[in-house]
């Protein structure tokens, strides 16, 4: 069985350092069979026994968070400031506005105090994580906040049967925010104000378990969740860890550089060294990979700056 390494979020990373030269993870990409770029829920499927259509971020991310697991649809809930721009609205996410937890607990208890009772419910969690738990399941299509970077809010805009209803909902939160004391109190020091919500990722938790990896090893919300939902408890990624054949890697963001010192060398080294039989990786933006100990000894494919399907 192969073991696998799955990281999403690779290509933004990498991108955000200013794309360095990373030689362990070029040789490995030179030597190993790069498959048609996949998105995240299609190499994710397989492991679990699912369709990529079933992998829905928000509900597994909220399991995987929460611990919870339920039959409700829901979807990611992300605080931002919307703002215009000449003629076309802009945001800017949340990780940029350094929001308090009581700010924004201030404003979920006001937003759930009003559309509770149409069964509509903002869930903070402790890692910092909001979803928004609705009355019933949406057809709706909706956009990931990080895919939007520099782009047109309207061109992203939730589409579907199910569109107006969430649309209405964002625009009445708009409003609600907009005089809310915890953006008075940031509006006095300067400080952008907290008034909006995008909603994204929404889906149920699939009604059967299905297969799982031996061993999950992740600190990804999404991926935990899936472990979880597999009947399976996950460790903590450890690159100190000794693979055994089967095992399922999946991690954050982090530094290219640390990355190529702490995993891609050692799973290389590890190849050739017969201790990993077999490799499957996953890296978001850049694309899938898949090589084996005869494949890790293609000395004469030397690596090179890494190219973006």
């Amino acid at each position: 069985m192969p073991c696998s390494l799955f990281i999403p979020d690779f290509k933004r990373c990498f991108v955000a350092t200013g794309e360095p030269r990373l030689p362990a993870l070029e040789r490995l990409v030179a030597r190993a069979a790069r498959h048609k770029t996949s998105s995240a829920a299609e190499f994710l499927a397989p492991f679990f026994g699912l369709s990529p259509e079933q992998i829905a971020p928000a509900p597994f991310m909220h399991l995987g968070d929460s611990g919870k697991s339920d039959r409700a649809y829901r979807l990611c809930a992300d605080f931002v400031h919307l703002a215009a721009d000449r003629d076309q609205l802009v945001f800017m996410p949340g990780s940029l506005l350094e929001a308090l937890p009581e700010e924004l607990a201030g404003l979920a208890t006001t937003f759930n105090s009003l559309f509770g009772a149409e069964g509509w419910s903002l869930e903070l969690m402790p890692q910092g994580r909001t979803y928004l738990r609705c009355p019933g399941p949406l057809d709706v299509i909706t956009t990931e906040l990080d895919a939007m970077s520099g782009q047109p809010v309207f061109d992203h805009m939730p589409s579907g049967s199910d569109a107006a209803r969430l649309k209405q909902l964002m625009n009445e939160s708009q409003m609600l925010f907009h005089t809310h004391p915890v953006n008075r109190a940031r509006e006095e020091v300067a400080r952008p104000l907290i008034n909006s919500l995008w909603l994204w990722g929404g889906g149920m938790l699939p009604a059967k378990a299905g297969a799982s990896p031996m061993r999950v090893f992740s600190d990804l919300p999404l991926v935990r969740g899936l472990a979880a939902w597999a009947g399976k408890d996950t460790g903590i990624p450890n690159r100190n860890v000794i693979w055994e054949p089967g095992d399922f890697f999946a991690l954050g963001l982090n530094d290219p550089r640390t990355l190529n010192r702490d995993w891609f060398g050692p799973l290389l080294q590890g190849l050739q060294h017969g201790n990993i039989e077999h490799l499957q990786l996953y890296l978001g933006g850049l694309g899938s990979f898949e090589l084996g100990t005869a494949e890790s000894h293609r000395f004469w494919r030397r690596g090179k700056p890494l190219v973006y399907p």
